[in-house]
């Protein structure tokens, strides 16, 4: 996260700035872009987007239509900057989760803040995620806005325990299969799952 200035950084083949307030974009951020299952012509909605990068991606891959979506206002205008910067068109809008968007998406995606702990305002939310209520909220909606034979992707660490994302699946109906595991900085792994419908 830049402190004070925008800076510039490179990651999952994409050179992109970093505004104030905003995740910059991590080993998590990384393997979702590296599994990002994205056919040409299908319609992609990053969630909780950040700078933008796994909604880039999935514009990269051939998607018709992204949209990139997060609570945190520094993210929206950070990801319409870097859509702008790579001339990867993206819709770029703010939402709490689903917030009232009444669209269905082929491929839905999904970088939440991974630790049960209050966040004090909305750049924190990128880390904090008081009572898993982000996770919880995208488990609800998933169905209701992913087209039929859609795929969904979440992220996930173990500093967020990785029985938490799967019993809260569990508890929406859903299971997870995971695509890839990295090893990040102070040995904490990342992770990206699959959403499987029962």
């Amino acid at each position: 996260m830049a402190k004070v200035r925008p800076f510039k950084k490179k990651l999952a083949g994409f050179d992109y700035i970093v505004l104030p307030k905003v995740f910059k974009g991590s080993t998590d951020s990384e393997i979702l872009c590296d599994v990002l299952d994205v056919k040409k012509g299908e319609t992609s909605w990053d969630i909780g987007t950040g700078t933008g990068l796994a909604a880039l991606q999935a514009k990269k891959r051939g998607a018709r239509y992204v949209l990139a979506t997060d609570l945190n206002p520094f993210a929206v205008k950070n990801a319409k900057e870097n859509s702008v910067m790579t001339g990867l068109k993206v819709d770029v809008k703010q939402a709490d989760v689903f917030g009232d968007i009444d669209k269905k998406f082929d491929v839905i995606t999904f970088n939440p803040p991974f630790t049960n702990h209050q966040a004090r305002n909305n750049y924190e939310i990128s880390f904090w995620d008081k009572d898993n209520k982000a996770v919880k909220k995208f488990f609800a909606g998933l169905n209701k806005h992913l087209n039929k034979n859609g795929r969904a992707f979440i992220c996930w660490s173990s500093f967020g325990k990785i029985r938490v994302i799967k019993n809260i699946a569990k508890c929406y109906g859903f299971s997870l299969t995971e695509l890839k595991r990295k090893k990040g900085k102070s040995n904490l792994v990342y992770y990206v799952f699959k959403v499987n419908n029962p």
